[in-house]
């Protein structure tokens, strides 16, 4: 019972570790991960600040941030992609099954 604890526990945190951040008084996310490494910003200098350029309409204004030069041409190549794991609204956690007792 306490390893399927643990492991649900486990999981839980792993998702959680790129769940959208709760939001800045402007309804923005918090922008403290790279978007593509999930690195926290500033731990390889200072982070880098991408405008969407794309033609999506949710997205138009918006920003993310990025760690480094290496990911500013990944988010550049695939602007939605990155955009909408910030910007996306969160799903809400499904129900998780009840644990199954050993004999």
């Amino acid at each position: 019972m306490n390893k399927i604890l643990i492991a649900s526990m486990i999981a839980l945190s792993a998702t959680a570790a790129f769940a959208q951040k709760p939001a800045t008084k402007n309804g923005a996310p918090k922008l403290d991960k790279c978007v593509v490494t999930g690195e926290e910003l500033g731990s390889m200098g200072s982070p880098i600040t991408i405008k969407y350029k794309g033609k999506t309409a949710a997205y138009k204004g918006k920003i993310v941030k990025v760690c480094c030069g290496g990911c500013v041409g990944k988010v550049n190549k695939e602007q939605d992609k990155y955009f909408k794991t910030v910007y996306a609204p969160a799903k809400p956690a499904g129900k998780m099954a009840p644990a199954k007792k050993h004999s």
